[in-house]
């Protein structure tokens, strides 16, 4: 039991390290560029509206299938509940299909490579442990002397394992936030320094670790030992059934903590492997698995934990910005009213994820470490070692060709390869196909539960949004007004000239027919303002009734009609009084053509 408390222990620590440390880069806010941003740019609140009901969905989706012990993609899920809410906002124009980029392989984001990615990620992680562990159980396991091997590979494994894994964290994390500071930082530097690093490991694992591994592997598998560790057990066990006693003996209060503890800890203490016993087809998988050397097992179980911490630690510091992005999208979205294409994510951003994260683990993880750990194929030591191995050489390599892959899809494909190695008999197969349709499930149920939430909630009527619409149709609306009235109060100052027939260009009729105009324009502007008469103003009312009131102005404006004449001392037709009394003009004014930026060719006294 021991061993299972350790490991999710070290899991839970080395995901919140890793996402803490390195999980702090530049994160896109369209996740694996799979909306068009240009759509939402207007109206970021919208996509944080939309990421919001991502997550949502995403939560209980992941939630359910932990439960369901299917290893689903968080990645996945957030990809799916993109596509759904930006199909339901902007149409198939709203996402990215497939784009053409050279830098990727294959050439092209979008949709189609991660779609590509279910069937080639695991394909290659499999084909990848499966040569890793042959290569190990040729050259070592089926040997006589495979315990004494064992201690010649490890230190060149280590360094390895080491330089495989630290330029992954360096290139998939940490180059990110050291670019940021120094543009020098590049791929070539990254594999020089994990080369160090490597090199290092591998010295210290010679001198220091290898004697306390055979110390302890000569301690562990003596029989004294043996007899010992049976021993203790059943101390163990004793004293687990005395304290039970105690506590079903003791007060409400010891009871009730006891209880507390239980619930609070249950998804540590879950033995996996108790699925063995209780499972026909796992346990005809386990049995025919080959077996080796238990000591040269114990050999490797420590390269095992020192690439698993590896992999746990890349891990929390690369899918920590899946969660912590869309949460710094919505912060930035509502807090500048901007949609950048990239956002940096706040350090509370990262603690959330990251306590996510662990808090996942600590309560369902044992389900889907069950599920790929033991349902699928037998992992030992060795077999976990080059499925780690083999998912960190996939990722690393796909991380540097811009193809989108999945940590649980890789892993799942490395440890099917591991049990193919054993016969046809060696995996679960219809397992396996369980797990295969979740991953295809995940952007259809994802995808199409996010869009129904989202359209629920985009085309709900606002009150606030109505509050700022109402506030715009009002104001140009009476912009409107103060247009047509201005022009009224000018038009009266024409009266008499028009009515004395000395307007060659407006007559008492077309004052009149004009005035008439104005006086519907000015009413139709006061309905329109008046909720009870009108409701709500379709899309554009308001803007076509400002539209029409200066294109009014415009007809009739001197700019436009011209002055009757050139008055003495004037250079420009643009003075409008008149006088019948003192005519004292010199020279007609010529007659200009009407406005070429009029909105519409509204006639001067026709609406």
């Amino acid at each position: 039991m021991a061993v299972y408390l350790a490991a999710p222990e070290i899991a839970i620590v080395f995901e919140f390290v890793g996402a803490l440390v390195l999980g702090r880069v530049s994160t896109s806010t369209i996740a694996g560029g799979i909306a068009q941003i240009s759509y939402f740019q207007r109206e970021p609140e919208i996509y944080a509206y939309g990421m919001i009901c991502a997550l949502t969905v995403g939560f209980f989706w992941q939630a359910f299938a932990s439960y369901s012990e299917l290893n689903v993609s968080a990645t996945h899920s957030i990809i799916g509940a993109i596509i759904g809410f930006s199909l339901v906002y902007g149409g198939a124009d709203a996402v990215n299909w497939a784009t053409p980029d050279k830098t990727s392989f294959p050439p092209y984001k979008g949709v189609v490579p991660i779609i590509l990615s279910w069937f080639v990620s695991p394909v290659l992680t499999g084909a990848c442990s499966a040569l890793i562990f042959f290569t190990v159980r040729t050259l070592v396991l089926r040997r006589e002397n495979s315990y004494k091997l064992s201690f010649w590979v490890l230190p060149v494994m280590v360094i390895l394992t080491s330089w495989i894994n630290i330029y992954f964290v360096f290139t998939k994390g940490a180059k990110k936030t050291f670019q940021s500071n120094d543009n020098s930082w590049t791929d070539n530097k990254s594999a020089w320094i994990a080369a160090i690093i490597a090199a290092g490991l591998g010295f210290l694992t010679v001198v220091i670790v290898l004697p306390i591994l055979k110390w302890k592997a000569d301690k562990k598998f003596s029989e004294d030992a043996q007899k010992a560790a049976a021993e203790e057990e059943a101390a163990k066990a004793v004293a687990k059934d005395e304290e039970a006693n105690r506590t079903e003996s003791g007060s409400k209060f010891l009871k009730a903590m006891s209880s507390l503890r239980a619930a609070a800890m249950h998804g540590m203490e879950v033995d996996i492997h108790q699925v063995v016993e209780e499972d026909p087809i796992v346990a005809a998988i386990h049995e025919n698995a080959e077996v080796f050397d238990t000591k040269a097992e114990f050999a490797f179980s420590y390269l095992q934990v020192f690439s698993a911490i590896c992999v746990i630690f890349s891990h929390g510091a690369g899918e920590v910005g899946y969660m912590a992005g869309p949460l710094a999208t919505i912060w930035w979205s509502v807090r500048t009213g901007t949609l950048p294409s990239k956002v940096s994510a706040p350090i509370w951003c990262i603690i959330i994820s990251a306590l996510g994260l662990v808090v996942g683990l600590g309560t369902y993880g044992y389900n889907v470490t069950r599920a790929v750990g033991t349902r699928m194929a037998k992992l030992s030591p060795t077999r976990g070692f080059a499925a780690e191995l083999a998912t960190a050489c996939i990722i690393m390599v796909a991380a540097q060709y811009g193809l989108p892959t999945s940590s649980s899809q890789c892993i799942t494909g490395g440890i099917v390869g591991i049990g193919i190695l054993e016969g046809k008999s060696g995996v679960n197969w219809m397992f396996l196909l369980k797990q295969f349709a979740s991953w295809v499930c995940t952007l259809f149920v994802v995808g199409l539960t996010t869009a129904a939430l989202f359209a629920q909630g985009v085309f709900t009527p606002s009150v606030s949004a109505n509050k700022v619409i109402n506030v715009y149709e009002n104001q140009v609306v009476a912009f409107g007004q103060s247009v047509v009235k201005d022009i009224n109060s000018t038009l009266f100052s024409y009266k008499a000239a028009a009515e004395a027939g000395a307007l060659s260009r407006m007559n008492k009729t077309q004052w009149q027919a004009l005035n008439a105009t104005i006086v519907k324009y000015n009413s139709k502007g006061k309905d329109m303002l008046t909720g009870s008469k009108t409701g709500t103003l379709k899309a554009g009312d308001a803007m076509t009734y400002l539209a029409q009131s200066l294109a009014l102005l415009s007809s009739n404006s001197i700019l436009t009609v011209g002055q009757e004449k050139v008055y003495a001392g004037s250079q420009v037709c643009n003075d409008a009084s008149y006088d019948p009394a003192s005519p004292s003009y010199n020279a007609a004014c010529p007659a200009p053509k009407p406005l070429k930026s009029l909105i519409m060719p509204y006639n001067a006294t026709k609406f």
